[in-house]
């Protein structure tokens, strides 16, 4: 038997004495190409010529590329890459081009193909600000292939929807669900997906890459369809319908005078107590007080407590200090203690006393001091 120095002294003449592998050149297979119309919800893929991706940002249809990826895992880990990349764009109809890598040697190629098409585009991804792109780049600088992620525009579906809709989906699949009411049937889940690529490479399974090649079809058919409902809801925003992105719109977006536009637009008796509030600030800002303390008021009556304090300022702005006290102490004996904390320095006549120790039963005290009912219990007085 050879002792540990031989057999590796053996290994390597072995290894030096073997002929070099000869390189053979991996033709890239064509990319997956054909084109789609409607979302298998039935929602019609018919782009608008503009689209309204913000508040204030419109692009063509023309600019979008839509992406999405699947990969080998998650995270930053090298044995994490792209073996498909889904894209859609608008020419004549929604073009879906896929370009699937048939061995892990082609992932450059897939790469090359993809970051030749997003150039001069507008990414449409779900998470691709955390995930895709980044990807995109590390895999890029591996095959010093030029991608600059920063310099490219990006509509992350991902966090928009989680910014203007009350639904908050984690997953492209939950989005769907939720704003679109459709649920895939007999798909590949996502952490299935790359253990059927595993199988495909390996096996060389058919079916497998069809029921993968179908999975990515469909969350790029997703993204299309979610811009669509995310274009509405900045359209109906900005026309000042009642709607969630509304209020965004209206509470974050807005300029000043556009938010004064929208708010007066809502019927009077339709304001709620937020409406109320926001057009008090409003008046308040352009120095327009006597407007202020009424839209206070209203926003008081409707329910928010702290509209009163700004009503109270206003009036001493005024120099209305007679009322200014009487809705002090009005708002003293009924709010609670942080509302009366912020009241107590325009109560003048009010009585000093510690809100937070004030409390219901308190506020009808037996009028004999304490310290004379002592005095009575003792028989003294």
């Amino acid at each position: 038997m050879m002792d540990l120095a031989t057999r590796i002294r053996a290994y390597r003449q072995t290894k030096h004495s073997e002929k070099p592998i000869a390189q053979v050149a991996i033709t890239p297979a064509k990319p997956f190409e054909s084109q789609e119309q409607v979302h298998p919800c039935g929602l019609s893929l018919e782009l608008p010529e503009k689209l309204a991706c913000d508040f204030r940002c419109d692009f063509s249809r023309e600019e979008l590329l839509f992406l999405d990826l699947e990969t080998t895992g998650l995270g930053s880990a090298e044995q994490v890459y792209p073996f498909l990349i889904g894209t859609a764009f608008w020419q004549d109809g929604l073009i879906m081009r896929q370009y699937f890598a048939e061995t892990p040697a082609e992932e450059k190629d897939i790469l090359a193909a993809t970051l030749s098409a997003i150039r001069q585009r507008v990414l449409v991804t779900f998470n691709g600000k955390s995930f895709d792109l980044p990807l995109l780049a590390r895999r890029a600088e591996k095959y010093g292939l030029p991608f600059e992620k920063h310099s490219t525009q990006h509509v992350d579906l991902y966090h928009t929807i989680r910014r203007i809709f009350p639904e908050k989906p984690a997953r492209l699949s939950d989005a769907e669900t939720r704003l679109l009411g459709f649920e895939r049937k007999d798909d590949l889940s996502g952490a299935a997906v790359a253990q059927a690529y595993f199988e495909y490479v390996r096996f060389g399974a058919e079916e497998r890459r069809q029921a993968i090649l179908e999975h990515n079809r469909l969350d790029v058919l997703a993204l299309a369809a979610l811009l669509l409902r995310v274009s509405q809801a900045f359209c109906d925003a900005r026309s000042g319908k009642m709607a969630w992105a509304y209020k965004i719109h209206r509470d974050k977006s807005a300029g000043l005078k556009e938010r004064k536009l929208l708010l007066e637009q809502i019927p009077a008796l339709k304001r709620d107590a937020r409406d109320w509030f926001l057009l008090g600030e409003i008046h308040h800002k352009e120095k327009n007080l006597r407007r202020a303390t009424l839209c206070y008021l209203r926003s008081y009556r409707y329910g928010f407590a702290n509209a009163l304090v700004r009503a109270v300022r206003c009036l001493s702005a005024l120099r209305r200090f007679h009322l200014q006290s009487l809705l002090a102490r009005y708002g003293l004996r009924r709010e609670q203690a942080s509302v009366q904390k912020q009241l107590l320095r325009y109560s003048h006549d009010a009585p000093l006393f510690n809100p937070v120790a004030e409390s219901a039963d308190h506020r009808q005290k037996d009028p004999v001091p304490k310290a004379a009912r002592s005095d009575q219990n003792r028989g003294i007085a």
